[in-house]
């Protein structure tokens, strides 16, 4: 009855020990994410919100039917991020 095999100083053996491994898709997902947040933000405004809720969607179906979750959670901070970050410029800017 052996277990899988664990390499020493892997994450799985110590979970306060090593680098959790990500997606590749991470980083990608996170700078487009990025890009539609605030593209929705700079040219929709409140209508950008419909996009930033079509995004979570997007994010949630992902999650539940098995794909990546570190690309969804990239998405989705990432449009968070662009949007959120380009309406507080404007609030401060005093423009909206």
């Amino acid at each position: 009855m052996s277990g899988p095999s664990r390499r020493p100083g892997s994450p799985q053996e110590d979970p306060r020990g090593g680098s959790a491994e990500i997606s590749p898709l991470m980083i990608p997902m996170l700078f487009l994410g990025i890009v539609v947040g605030f593209l929705a933000g700079y040219f929709l405004l409140w209508w950008g919100l419909l996009v930033v809720a079509a995004v979570l969607g997007l994010a949630v179906t992902m999650v539940f039917s098995g794909r990546s979750r570190d690309a969804a959670t990239g998405a989705v901070l990432g449009v968070l991020l662009g949007y959120i970050g380009l309406i507080l410029v404007a609030f401060f800017r005093g423009v909206v």
